[in-house]
């Protein structure tokens, strides 16, 4: 053991007792001092347990308390760090780390002493002072031995001067995770169940993503970038799975109006990249499963597509164009039905990912898709009858979609769903072969009872006629019989409310909106439907009772009906209301129609142009000047106030008059105004 004593203190690394014992002992470099008492150089700065172990002994030092300040090897690139494996990119090798403000302190004392938290490359903050720690590269051979005392040959005013130049920061979580981890404290449990190279891996990477985009090439980042990089991704890895998943999807948002088919490498880049492709081929742990399940639920891909290392089972999304290709459909055609069904948005780029399950069921159903105009033959009923069945949701259109999509999209059902309902109808009747006086078709029982004919086929469905029968050589509905006396009866002892069709009417709403009203029930803005029960239990006709549309139309009112109750263009309502900044409590593109609290009504906003107003005279744009200035003084009599003169001015120069005679116009107006006594500022 060497004598006298120097004692060992709990921060210092290995490599910088022993420089120190160097000094103390023989005045010399560490060098020396090694190869005198028998320990090699290289085992030494590689931190070999043998060269650990025989500094312990010349010491007195117990082996644990120098092991737990060092990265003990333990194969190729692999080394032991107080029980947690790593690897050398988690060792700031072969760079020198330091503090100035420490190693000032230090000079006042015994000299420059290396801490073994400078030896990793996560601590880049110094926990005392809350400077940047400095980087000294290595240049001499015997630079892998860390002698502070030659790699960093400043001292006293010089490092202090270093440290007053250097801003300051407070240490990194990410750093504190890491220090604390190592002295055997619990953190967030994300973390905690990786390695401790993975979680630090993970965070930076994700910062880097956050911070400095996809398209930054890692090897240009500085540390202080990695720094930053990490205090960002640390806010999402602290909380799990699921601050991870925000952070990726977030990412995905950012390409959703992309052109083309942007990929993984394309939206997560760098990040991607190092987890996919790390020449290193370490395991990068529980954030490439996340990224993978993010990727494989956002990304059309094939079965078998291989994903950070794993191969892809079965395709999980579409997009327009492979399930077009797949069930052997136009894609226009599919795309504007997938819209129709709320499947895509209606503008969804090309790389809009479809559900595999969702996007075969609407190709299915387009591929049994019967047109309205061919529904009266599949069906074996008159069209208006076909319109009932639809108003009235015993047929659905393939999709109902958003209130007033165009195109061939509405007017389709699925075959399936026809033969269900002729199904269901014939089920309920008994067979007839010949024809008999008492029994008549349903459109001739309907014309009768004086009922829409879909009220007759909800009372076949619902169980409520006796006397039904279905001819054997007919098909559809055309082959039922009913008798017209029962179908009066039954009709004349329905509740009197209201069918959807006639709420509509009512309202002044089109259909669909009222449906969509029924469907948001019991939601703010909706109505409520009435049911009537019938004898079978599995069939009920929809009704709105007269009370509940009078509510409605109390509480809510849309641009159309303030437009007709104060004689304004709706353009006029939609412009003032939007001017005030009034939004609707439920918008368009929920149900088809803007509506508004009816206390809207009394802001007064309207009452300035409040009509009825009408376009009495409509000036041609080409007619002759005189022409239209005589009408437009003729006219100027019957006016009453300035709101009208002005509403006929702009209906006038609305029709493209020309500059010279809008000129004369407005002399002609203007000393109307004076005529009418028309007060100055009104």
């Amino acid at each position: 053991m060497l004598m006298p004593n120097l004692p060992f203190i709990l921060d210092e690394s290995p490599l910088s007792y022993a420089s120190q014992l160097a000094k103390f002992h023989i005045g010399d470099e560490v060098v020396a001092f090694l190869k005198d008492t028998g320990v090699k150089p290289q085992d030494m700065a590689a931190n070999k347990k043998g060269a650990i172990a025989r500094l312990a002994e010349l010491t007195g030092v117990s082996l644990g308390e120098l092991c737990a300040n060092v990265a003990i090897p333990v194969g190729e690139s692999r080394y032991d760090l107080r029980g947690e494996l790593v690897t050398a990119e988690f060792l700031a090798n072969p760079h020198t780390m330091f503090c100035p403000a420490c190693l000032a302190e230090d000079d006042r004392e015994a000299g420059h002493r290396g801490r073994w938290l400078w030896t990793l490359s996560v601590v880049r903050t110094c926990p005392r002072h809350e400077i940047p720690l400095m980087r000294r590269a290595k240049r001499q051979w015997g630079d892998p031995l860390h002698e502070l005392e030659r790699r960093v040959p400043e001292r006293g005013e010089q490092l202090q001067a270093l440290a007053d130049e250097a801003k300051r920061r407070p240490v990194s979580p990410l750093q504190e995770y890491v220090v604390n981890r190592l002295d055997g404290k619990a953190g967030p449990e994300w973390l905690d169940a990786q390695s401790l190279e993975q979680a630090v891996r993970a965070t930076e990477l994700l910062g880097v993503l956050l911070e400095f985009g996809p398209e930054q090439k890692l090897p240009e980042l500085t540390a202080d970038n990695w720094d930053h990089a990490g205090r960002v991704g640390f806010e999402c890895t602290s909380r799990g799975e699921a601050g991870i998943r925000e952070v990726l999807e977030a990412q995905f948002s950012k390409f959703a109006d992309a052109t083309g088919t942007p990929g993984a490498r394309k939206i997560f880049g760098c990040f991607y990249k190092a987890l996919a492709y790390s020449k290193s081929l370490k395991e990068p742990g529980d954030i490439a499963r996340i990224l993978r399940e993010v990727i494989t639920e956002n990304i059309p891909m094939p079965g078998g597509t291989k994903v950070l290392g794993e191969t892809l089972c079965e395709r999980k999304l579409h997009t327009v164009a492979s399930l077009a290709k797949e069930q052997s459909l136009d894609s226009r055609t599919l795309s504007d039905v997938l819209v129709a069904a709320e499947v895509i948005p209606e503008n969804a780029p090309a790389h809009y990912p479809i559900p595999v399950h969702e996007g075969r069921e609407v190709a299915g159903r387009v591929k049994r898709m019967v047109t309205v105009i061919s529904l009266p033959d599949a069906l074996g009923c008159a069209r208006p009858l076909v319109d009932q069945l639809i108003q009235e949701r015993l047929l659905s259109p393939i999709c109902y979609g958003k209130p007033g999509i165009k195109g061939h999209t509405q007017k389709a059902v699925d075959c399936e769903e026809i033969a269900m309902l002729v199904g269901k109808l014939h089920a309920r009747a008994v067979k007839l072969d010949t024809e008999t006086d008492q029994l008549v078709p349903i459109s001739k029982a309907a014309e009768k009872a004086k009922v829409p004919a879909v009220i007759v086929v909800h009372m076949i469905l619902g169980g409520m006629l006796e006397r039904l029968f279905y001819m054997v050589d007919e098909q559809g509905i055309a082959a039922l019989r009913v008798d017209p006396a029962e179908v009066k009866e039954k009709a004349s002892s329905l509740p009197s409310e209201h069918s959807i069709v006639e709420a509509a009417v009512l309202l002044k709403l089109p259909l669909q909106t009222v449906w969509r009203l029924l469907d948001r029930h019991p939601e703010e803005v909706s109505m409520q439907i009435s049911w009537i029960d019938c004898p079978s239990q599995d069939h009920c006709i929809p009704r709105i009772p007269l009370k509940e549309i009078a509510n409605f139309k109390a509480r809510y009112i849309q641009p159309s009906r303030i437009a007709e109750q104060y004689g304004l263009r709706v353009c006029v309502v939609e412009s003032l209301l939007k001017r005030r900044g009034i939004k609707p409590v439920l918008s368009e593109k929920k149900v088809g129609v803007d509506f508004y609290r009816t206390r809207v009504l009394e802001m007064g906003i309207f009452a300035l142009h409040k009509g009825p107003y009408k376009p009495y005279l409509r000036l041609e744009p080409h007619s002759r000047p005189v022409g239209r200035l005589f009408s437009f003084a003729k006219l100027l009599q019957d006016l009453e106030n300035l709101n009208g003169l002005f509403r006929f001015v702009c209906e006038w120069t609305f029709n493209s008059c020309r500059m010279a005679n809008l000129l004369a116009a407005s002399f002609f107006v203007l000393n109307k105004i004076n005529e009418l006594g028309v007060v100055s500022g009104q």
